[in-house]
């Protein structure tokens, strides 16, 4: 599972701000702008965003592919579906990956997206980057438990409950991930919403919440390579394309986006607890034009992370060049959760001058807050 957020200059001399970088000012510091944020906003809300700021610090973010191999075989798989991770040899020692991190930390990264193919089965590196980095979430699908001394926090992917699930991820491993991190306060869990597994979100907040683990949603977003097997009619394969076809596939359309809404909202009514999730930021993701594709290269123009300076780094330590951190997925079907709120919060100046539009962006902020960043546990970097 791969994911990344950079901290960038998103508006010149201004507030700068990313699902990575949550407030992070650069030299002059325009106050105008935090004056037009005070008045458009409720002083509680204004309180909470500046004293969340001093807590937390400039939060600068760095990706990190930590592994190269995976012990299940996810339909669409984003790690390996694509060329983006072709040709890098998992080949650096532990002493390496420490140098790596503590060099990281000197540049100024305070947040470590750890994912890759399964980083589960490289804890050692967790350990190294946690060494030097004091935040970091861990994207895993929850079937080896982390060890209790690794504070950072856990994203589990869940993509179904019983015949689907095993299918989408060839194997039955549900109950193993939930039963691994039953009320771990690292861990979060995230539910892949694909059109086969719609009818199945309620079940699967009645099982976050039996387990003492919030949960959140991410929409299916397939790989260009997914979707030319779809186009081509391809025949399956015993990898990451062994059910889809033209006529039954895991992407989704509009009718999907609202049924699949209408179950969130039914499962936020009956676990208001744990579902940690803004319906204002649903209906936004599932727009019908989310990003602004050029017609040219396919690529979308105004998507969060293509507009923060990109910190990706493969198992071999050579630096991404794909066009994002997760460039095997096709722009215009882009619904990841991470990426979506990245670009969603990226657009703070679009929200602070429309009183309800800020609302919105403040509760989509407060959410992102509390599924990726751990501050309690987290330690202090090394002086």
């Amino acid at each position: 599972m791969r994911l990344n957020t950079s901290c960038h200059p998103a508006f010149p001399c201004r507030m700068h701000f990313s699902t990575s970088c949550f407030f992070r000012f650069y030299p002059p510091v325009l106050m105008n702008f935090l004056s037009e944020l005070a008045s458009a906003t409720k002083q509680n809300d204004f309180a909470y965003f500046r004293e969340l700021n001093a807590r937390l610090g400039t939060l600068k973010a760095a990706n990190y592919d930590v592994a190269s191999k995976c012990n299940l075989r996810c339909e669409g798989c984003l790690f390996f579906e694509g060329e983006e991770n072709e040709g890098h040899e998992d080949s650096r020692s532990l002493a390496e990956w420490d140098a790596l991190f503590a060099a990281d930390a000197a540049r100024g990264v305070t947040l470590a997206y750890m994912a890759g193919a399964e980083p589960s089965l490289v804890p050692d590196r967790l350990r190294a980057a946690q060494k030097y980095i004091p935040h970091g979430i861990v994207f895993t699908n929850g079937t080896i438990r982390l060890p209790d001394d690794i504070f950072y926090r856990i994203h589990i992917s869940s993509w179904g409950v019983d015949e689907i699930g095993s299918s989408l991820r060839a194997g039955d491993v549900l109950t193993k991930a939930m039963n691994n991190y039953r009320d771990d306060p690292r861990a979060v869990c995230v539910f892949t919403i694909t059109s086969l597994n719609i009818n199945q979100i309620l079940i699967m907040a009645e099982l976050a919440n039996s387990h003492g683990l919030p949960l959140t949603f991410s929409y299916f977003s397939p790989t260009t390579r997914y979707l030319d097997k779809l186009e081509n009619k391809a025949e399956n394969d015993k990898a990451y394309f062994r059910i889809s076809s033209a006529t039954q596939s895991l992407t989704l359309t509009q009718a999907d986006f609202a049924h699949a809404r209408a179950e969130i909202v039914r499962a936020m009514v009956a676990y208001p607890e744990t579902v940690q999730y803004s319906l204002h930021y649903d209906d936004w993701v599932t727009g019908d034009k989310l990003y602004d594709i050029d017609p040219v290269t396919k690529i979308a123009r105004n998507c969060g992370f293509r507009i923060t300076k990109q910190v990706h780094v493969h198992v071999d330590h050579q630096p991404g060049k794909g066009k994002c951190c997760s460039s095997n997925i096709d722009c215009s079907n882009c619904r990841a959760y991470a990426m979506g709120q990245s670009t969603y919060l990226s657009r703070i100046r679009e929200a602070v001058r429309k009183p309800d539009e800020l609302a919105k962006w403040l509760e989509v902020r407060e959410i992102w807050a509390k599924l990726f960043l751990n501050a309690n546990n987290s330690a202090k970097p090394p002086l």
